[in-house]
């Protein structure tokens, strides 16, 4: 009879259990960001719901433990962090927020605990946290790219995936428990030679850094993808070869790594760290006034440079430079596993170098979004996107200066060949779906008909593909859009492709599920509300522009939509604001601007006034107003708008007044 004790304990794997609680805390800590961007920062005020973030600097706890931390502490902790995972999807509104936070609660005691053990296995362990890292972020590639970077594993039924794995590491922490071994009676380096704070800090410091360029750029390569205007089956790919080559060669010649001297380890690192942080950079250059908008009316509107090639040799070298953060958090793990350190130092580290760390981040991130909204904390932050990049870049670079010797040796593992021949089968595996995903779920929109005698085209502001109290909402919004049936849509606030949305892809969402094609800008690094449009026709040209802004910045979508070899119509998808009535007008002027001698103009979008204001009089002295012309006057509390050029005939204009979204989606029937 088969005896369950002796085969888990047999079987138990660190780096199954590690893969899978990485996993889990990089989904929790992207939600937990998330919920509290859309509950405390969508509205623009800030609300009580961002004390949430309190949750980061769960590691403080540490400082109450005075001895090693037991396996059986660890259990608790593991299970802790699986359980909440498991349950968090099945909530909404705030228990989804508490959830997020209590699992990244756990997580930031359970990992800094591991460095108290009195176990002499940093070689190995070492190795096994680097690898269990990059297998984290190679499924979570997978289970975005499967779902239209929607993380698949947590999205209806699907959910039954994140319960095998949290099944899975459950059982690995079972094994952890059975196979513990007495602790050594033997002092901690930090008991014979006590180890100093600041070396604790600095390589927390490179750690949290390694997390944090993975959250805000690798673990969901769409946000790359929006960064650049790049390939994104190309970006995947990439970003996956790269993920693949450092797991093998971990795996198969570790020994590999003793090849890479100091210098090397420095120019690698430093070579990372310019490359991220130029990817960004490249994309936010402006014409003329380069990195920073300027607040002087008459420059705009400002047209975006078209993407050229040579923009994209940063994005490449930084891929191809990727394994450097898995090599850190060996090298930085080992370094720590060495040291031994007692709770409250690693507690005091973790809580400073990881919680206070990543806050900050978080609103260096965030910041230079909402640039006007925050006075005077947020003002300093914009254009400073680029910043979020270069820090965590600099703090995985700096550390090396601690490595020692033998930090630096690698041997060649004792892994059994059937041990890594099912790694690698499961390596192949995930490498496999990730492509034929992507491959599978790119729009394939139809051959459109041209035979058509009307158009129905549609404007939507999605907030960001939330509902009006905050919850994430493509698939409702999906739902809305799909019933209208529209050949021609325009969107707005469609920017989430960052960590307050969850690193997810609204506008590649809707494309994919819609088989449209699509265009959305101006990047994502621009740091505006994101305006797209997709359509059933074909786009044959674009076109990102800026307008003045006093609080935020403002971008234009605009592209020529081609229905047959004779009539092409000129679509812009736009979303102004401004706090004074002489920025409304700049801005509604600068728009204008654009339509200047174009035929079959569209301009759609929620333009922040309503019918008979200055803006609005302004617009309708050259453009027609829709709603107007099918109803015979003006809809007189809306916001939301399609003006059309004249001589286009409107069949019909509807409000949806249940839009999904804080605003309702209006579409209107053109004669063709």
């Amino acid at each position: 009879m088969i005896n369950i004790k002796t085969l888990i304990k047999n079987n138990y794997s660190e780096l199954i259990l590690f893969s899978i609680i990485f996993l889990f805390f990089m989904q929790m800590l992207s939600d937990l960001a998330e919920r509290i961007y859309d509950y405390a920062l969508l509205g623009l005020k800030p609300t009580l719901h961002i004390l949430a973030l309190l949750f980061l600097f769960s590691s403080i706890a540490l400082l109450f433990f005075r001895k090693p931390i037991s396996d059986i502490t660890l259990f608790i902790l593991g299970e802790l962090i699986i359980v909440t995972r498991l349950i968090e999807p099945l909530l909404k509104g705030e228990g989804l927020l508490i959830l997020a936070g209590i699992s990244v609660s756990g997580f930031l005691i359970f990992f800094p605990a591991i460095f108290t053990r009195s176990k002499n296995k940093e070689q190995q362990t070492g190795i096994t946290l680097g690898v269990s890292l990059a297998i984290a972020v190679a499924l979570s590639v997978l289970f975005r790219t499967v779902n239209s970077t929607l993380d698949v594993s947590v999205y209806r039924w699907y959910q039954i995936i994140g319960w095998v794995l949290g099944i899975l590491a459950s059982l690995m922490l079972v094994g952890m428990l059975l196979r513990s071994e007495k602790p050594a009676q033997i002092k901690s380096k930090d008991e014979e030679s006590p180890v100093k704070f600041g070396r604790i800090l600095l390589l927390t410091l490179g750690l949290s850094s390694v997390f944090i360029i993975i959250w805000f750029t690798f673990i969901s390569p769409t946000v790359i993808s929006r960064w650049t205007e790049g390939n994104y089956i190309g970006i995947v790919i990439g970003v996956l070869v790269m993920l693949t080559l450092f797991i093998v060669g971990m795996i198969l010649k570790p020994d590999l790594m003793n090849l890479i001297k100091s210098w090397m380890l420095w120019s690698w690192n430093g070579l990372f760290a310019l490359s991220l942080t130029f990817t960004v950079m490249m994309h936010q250059i402006i014409p003329t006034y380069g990195l920073f908008f300027p607040d002087n009316p008459a420059a705009y509107p400002i047209v975006a440079f078209p993407t050229a090639w040579f923009y994209h040799i940063p994005l490449v070298m930084m891929i191809l430079l990727s394994p450097i953060i898995y090599i850190d958090f060996i090298l930085l793990s080992r370094e720590l596993l060495k040291m031994k350190p007692k709770p409250a130092k690693i507690g005091g580290g973790f809580t400073l170098g990881a919680g206070l760390y990543i806050l900050i981040m978080i609103f260096m991130q965030v910041l230079p979004n909402v640039w006007g909204y925050l006075r005077p904390i947020s003002t300093g932050f914009r254009d400073l996107y680029w910043l979020a990049f270069l820090i965590p870049g600099l703090f995985i670079t700096i550390p090396i200066i601690l490595f020692k010797k033998d930090t630096m040796k690698f041997v060649k593992t004792a892994r059994e060949l059937k041990s890594k021949s099912i790694i690698l089968t499961i390596l192949g595996l995930i490498f496999l779906g990730t492509v034929v995903g992507a491959l599978v779920t790119s729009p394939h929109p139809g051959t459109p008909d041209e035979e058509k005698t009307s158009l129905i085209i549609m404007t939507f502001n999605i907030r960001e593909g939330v509902n009006n109290t905050g919850e994430k909402n493509y698939d409702g919004q999906l739902e809305l859009i799909r019933s209208v049936n529209p050949d021609i849509i325009a969107l707005q606030e469609c920017d989430p492709a960052r960590i307050g949305g969850g690193n997810s892809d609204v506008v590649r969402y809707f494309a994919n599920k819609l088989n449209m094609y699509s265009y959305r800008g101006p990047k994502t690094v621009a740091n505006t509300y994101g305006t797209a449009i997709l359509s059933k026709y074909p786009i044959t040209s674009v076109a990102a522009f800026f307008m003045f802004s006093t609080h935020q910045q403002i971008g234009t979508t605009q592209a020529q939509i081609r229905f047959n070899s004779t009539l092409s119509f000129n679509v812009f998808s736009n979303h102004p604001a401004a706090r004074t009535p002489e920025a409304k007008v700049y801005q509604i002027e600068q728009i204008l601007s654009r339509t200047v001698g174009l035929d079959n103009v569209l301009l759609m979008g929620d333009f922040n006034f309503r019918p008979y204001s200055e803006s609005y009089n302004i617009t309708v002295a050259t453009l027609d107003d829709s709603w107007e012309q099918k109803w015979l006057s003006p809809a007189a509390t809306r916001i939301d708008h399609i003006f059309l050029s004249p001589g286009l005939t409107v069949l019909d204009a509807v409000y949806i007044e249940k839009g999904q979204s804080d605003h309702p989606a209006y579409w209107v029937e053109i004669q063709l």
